[in-house]
Formats: structure tokens, sequence, C-alpha cells
């Protein structure tokens, strides 16, 4: 199976019933054993956007669409804003309760960038993220200007 990489949209409710069009930076790595990473990454750059209902809602979403198997899926998110949350680093791996391929519970653990480095081989986290981001940003860019 070939990873993901890809800018992901998800439609949330917001404020006063609004649907909230959010957009993430989206790597899905499989791996041996079936086990699968999932790493997003905000592209709006909210403050807030890695919130409890957001969360549940992009993790369901995704293992819908990408027919993920929560049982063997490891789920890490990236926050620049990092420094306005209670996790004191980039990165963190987020644990949910699942029922039915439905997530709940979202419950946020540090983790540093060489663990997860370590988790996924350096081969997607070598340069910039930032770096990154932009050529998949211009991609997608290019892909819209052409439809």
């Amino acid at each position: 199976m070939k990873n993901i990489d890809c800018l992901y949209q998800c439609h949330v409710c917001g404020q006063n019933s609004d649907i909230w069009q959010l957009q993430c930076h989206l790597r899905i790595i499989y791996q041996q054993f079936g086990q699968q990473i999932v790493i997003v990454s905000p592209q709006n750059c909210e403050i807030g956007w890695f919130i409890e209902s957001k969360t549940t809602k992009l993790a369901t979403q995704i293992v819908h669409e990408f027919q993920l198997n929560p049982k063997s899926l490891v789920w890490i998110e990236r926050d620049p804003h990092y420094a306005s949350r209670s996790i004191s680093t980039e990165y963190s791996e987020v644990r949910f309760e699942w029922h039915q391929a439905i997530a709940f519970n979202p419950q946020w653990h540090p983790i540093s960038q060489e663990d997860l480095e370590f988790m996924i081989g350096n081969q997607w986290l070598t340069g910039s993220l930032e770096n990154q981001l932009a050529q998949t940003k211009k991609k997608f860019l290019r892909k819209i200007a052409n439809v």
C-alpha cells in the first residue's frame, strides 16, 4: 500500500451553527504488520484548531474515508502554535477511544521530533516541514487552477 501525502479538508460545526472548512496537511504512513501512522498539521494556522470536537471529527472522517483500522492507528498532530497549549512540544500523539469506528475522548501526549523520526523513519521528516508543506500547497493550487 502506498503512503499518502496531501492537503485534506474537513467540515465541522463552528460557532452559531456555522460550518467551518478546515484544511490540514495529511500524511498516512502504512507500516508493516498493519500499523498506520497519521500525521496532521493545520493549514489555516488557526490557534485552537486541535480541540476535542474538531480532532474527533477529523479522526473519524479520515478513518472512514481511507479505511483505516482504529486498533492499529497512531495519530500524531503537529501544531505550530503549541506554545499556546498545555502540550509543550510541537508534536503530540493523540490516543482515542473508539466505538464503531467513531473517535471520542482524545488524550494528548507530548512526543519529541526524535521519537517521531524513530517511529516513522527519517524519510518523512528530512528537511524543513514548512518546505514540504509549501511544495504540497503549490501542487494543490496548480491542480485547482487547472480544473
